[in-house]
């Protein structure tokens, strides 16, 4: 697990928290809440020791000593926080909970004699800055004598996420994370039989559905999942760094608070202005003090392509959206904008993803529509773009977008079927169904198979050429190149008139390459399916091979022609000391 993946894990949990309180809004005020994590533990260890118990043979002292440690220190947390947030704001509540942070950093200074840099104090006063405009900046709400249970409870879980990245380091996750939960049902369980012996409480438990829908999310994905991917990344990203991800808890509660609303029929956030500013302060704070996040956003928005693919997605979202809706004859949410995350998902990702979501930011803004509706409209989006570019390369080994096959065609419906109806509204996710395959998939097959698009990969994902050689000025490097050329196109099925016509084109756009740059060595790399890719790259000064001169022979300007007019695509750009030549045909 690299860095950066570790701090994406924590983000992914992170988010799976927020939504847990939609669930625990269904426990009753009248069960203990000692009860409740005595049964969500129990259940969460039951889940864990099913998958990991064959890690048992690990168990020694050392790591149960460290299991009980770390469950101490989340009972002391947990009764703290119970005492804290009893009769004080919610929002206050939170945004004093995601503080503990500023713990981490004093503990470490203390205890481990790691002092700040500059850097890291600037970032951390910048998100706290971010979690008071967050409660509205109400310094009155803080002058409450329970929130010095809230700042005893910050305290215990600085503990806990400092020594959850100390033990991680050295013992098993799976062994600590199983450790974890059965002593903290242990613990619970003392707890909850103390306050049925001496405060009345009751040892039963409600039968009703919403207080085991809460149980069984909890168990598995907040004491399960959560805990266990927690102790493994935390291997990876320090306890400041941590702690300052769980922060962003609040930001993401109230910004999936819309759609919490929408599917879940849970009271809205009260969303305003300064909540958002403090969001955006908050953020900024936490890339300040993490640099692999920093860095991985730095290097995103470097690539001009990239960011030309943003620009691009906006700007045609917006246009495509904008006079559907001064009709009113549609639904906010339907369009023929519901076709755009399944193109521009599927061939450029994350970058297609966010150029849509801002084109729907604009196109809202122009409008004036409520920012709820924008917030769901974001949601569709991203998981349409996103589940349909995640889910073709899942099951494709080859990466390449074509439909060249019936498996191609079912892969990409499926995954339009199943996407639509995760929209929750029959209305839309018709309205993205019916647009992704009459509108979406022709213009896919456009794009994938013939004009050989360069789609956007996943992270650790490459696309195979089928024929990869350098041509220069020796005739030989040009012989080799046919060769080699005829082979691999003898061994993907084409005929041999298209390999003899590749090969004329390849032959004719290297001379001109090389007549203009003596020097120049090309790499050739060719791709074959319905059209074939053939992409050129050479270092030197800028030169377009298809560009053509007045004092050209009659013959060269007549080859150049025919490669122009026969090909399906025919592209020149120059970036970085290189020219790029890309042919379809």
């Amino acid at each position: 697990m690299s860095i950066l993946e570790a701090n994406i894990s924590l983000f992914i949990i992170t988010l799976l928290g927020s939504v847990q309180y939609v669930f625990l809004a269904g426990v009753p005020e009248s069960v203990s809440h000692f009860a409740f994590l005595c049964v969500t533990n129990l259940a969460g260890f039951i889940i864990s020791f099913v998958f990991f118990f064959g890690e048992l043979f690990r168990l020694d002292a050392r790591q149960v000593l460290q299991s009980i440690i770390l469950s101490a220190e989340l009972v002391v947390f947990n009764l703290f926080m119970l005492l804290g947030a009893s009769g004080t704001d919610t929002t206050i509540t939170a945004a004093v909970l995601s503080s503990y942070f500023v713990f981490v950093v004093i503990f470490s200074a203390l205890f481990m004699k790691h002092a700040p840099t500059l850097g890291t104090i600037a970032g951390i006063f910048t998100v706290l800055a971010g979690l008071f405009l967050m409660t509205d900046a109400n310094i009155h709400g803080l002058m409450n004598a329970n929130i010095f249970y809230l700042v005893v409870a910050d305290a215990a879980f600085a503990l806990y996420i400092m020594t959850t990245g100390a033990y991680a380091a050295s013992s098993n996750p799976s062994i600590l994370a199983m450790g974890q939960m059965f002593f903290c049902f242990v613990f619970s369980l003392a707890l909850w039989a103390a306050e049925v012996m001496f405060f009345g409480a009751s040892f039963t438990l409600p039968s009703d559905s919403a207080f085991w829908g809460a149980v069984i999310y909890v168990s598995f994905f907040i004491r399960g999942l959560y805990g266990i991917v927690q102790i493994y990344a935390q291997r990876y990203v320090t306890p400041l760094n941590t702690s300052l991800i769980f922060s962003t808890e609040i930001i993401i509660t109230m910004a999936i608070s819309p759609l919490m609303t929408q599917f879940f029929g849970t009271p809205p956030e009260s969303i305003t202005t300064l909540k958002i500013a403090g969001g955006v302060v908050a953020v900024l704070g936490l890339l300040m003090t993490e640099p692999a996040i920093f860095g991985a956003i730095k290097k995103f928005f470097s690539a001009g392509l990239n960011v030309k693919i943003i620009l691009a997605s906006a700007v045609a979202y917006a246009v495509i959206d904008y006079p559907v809706q001064t009709t009113g004859l549609l639904s906010v949410h339907s369009g023929l904008k519901n076709f755009m995350p399944f193109t521009m998902g599927l061939f450029f990702g994350t970058h297609g993803v966010i150029g849509c979501c801002i084109g729907c930011v604009m196109s809202f803004a122009v409008l004036g529509l409520n920012y709820s509706a924008m917030l769901h409209e974001c949601a569709y989006i991203s998981v349409c773009g996103l589940g349909i570019w995640a889910g073709w390369h899942f099951f494709s080994h080859s990466h390449k977008i074509f439909f060249r096959t019936p498996k191609h065609y079912a892969r990409y419906i499926i995954l339009v079927a199943v996407l639509s109806a995760m929209c929750f509204d029959v209305k839309i996710s018709c309205s993205y169904f019916i647009c992704g395959i009459l509108i979406a998939l022709p213009l896919n097959i456009l794009f994938g198979s013939v004009l050989g698009v360069e789609p956007v990969l996943p992270a650790g994902t490459s696309i195979n050429d089928d024929a990869d050689f350098v041509i220069d000025a020796d005739p030989e490097s040009l012989t080799r190149a046919n060769d080699v050329l005829e082979e691999a196109g003898h061994t993907a099925g084409e005929k041999t008139k298209q390999i003899f016509e590749l090969q004329s084109c390849i032959e004719e756009l290297t001379i001109r390459i090389l007549k203009a740059q003596p020097e120049a060595k090309i790499h050739v790399r060719v791709r074959f399916g319905y059209a074939v890719s053939v992409k050129m790259d050479s270092e030197g000064k800028k030169y377009n091979p298809f560009t053509i001169t007045k004092d050209e022979d009659i013959l060269d300007i007549m080859s150049l022609k025919i490669i122009k007019h026969r090909a399906l695509r025919a592209s020149y750009s120059y970036r970085n000391g290189k020219n790029f030549v890309h042919v379809i045909v």
